[in-house]
């Protein structure tokens, strides 16, 4: 999934579990994965094929994902700010992307060193790869995860 819907949802099952930050960030960080499995799109869609397993993704990617982080970052601060649980909140989101932080960052030399290469096999393996021609499958979920993860927070 693109970053909004994993920080978002993980944001809202942090908050209806936990008031510790510890505990929020690491249900953000295993719903990453339980995330991940649900079919959805994102940048690796349409990279991710077979002849471009071994190489690095393109710049394109990363600039995504950078733009992508720094608005979500904007609006989480502009729509939770003055809520109470506001650091329960952001820990919830930063452990929900810490997975592809660690795992797709532009240096993959660090997959091959011991929990590095166990979080990336278990990313590897539970992560639901649509096929390129049918990545509009992939919407319907992150507009669900967007919504109602939205809603909750926004309600709650």
């Amino acid at each position: 999934m693109t970053i909004a819907p994993h920080i978002l949802a993980s944001s809202a099952v942090a908050t209806a579990v936990t008031d510790s930050l510890p505990v929020a960030f690491l249900i953000g960080f295993f719903l990453h994965f339980i995330i991940d499995a649900i079919p959805h799109v994102d940048p690796g869609t349409f990279f991710n094929m077979p002849e471009n397993k071994d190489k690095s993704w393109p710049i394109w990617i990363y600039i995504f994902a950078f733009t992508e982080f720094i608005i979500m970052a904007i609006l989480m601060f502009l729509l939770f700010k003055n809520k109470p649980n506001f650091d329960i909140i952001i820990a919830g989101g930063l452990g929900g992307i810490f997975v592809d932080i660690l795992d797709n960052n532009p240096f993959r030399i660090i997959r091959k060193y011991p929990v590095f290469k166990q979080i990336h096999w278990l990313h590897e393996k539970v992560h639901y790869d649509l096929p390129k021609g049918k990545w509009y499958w992939g919407i319907p979920a992150q507009i669900v995860f967007i919504g109602v993860s939205l809603w909750y927070l926004l309600k709650f």
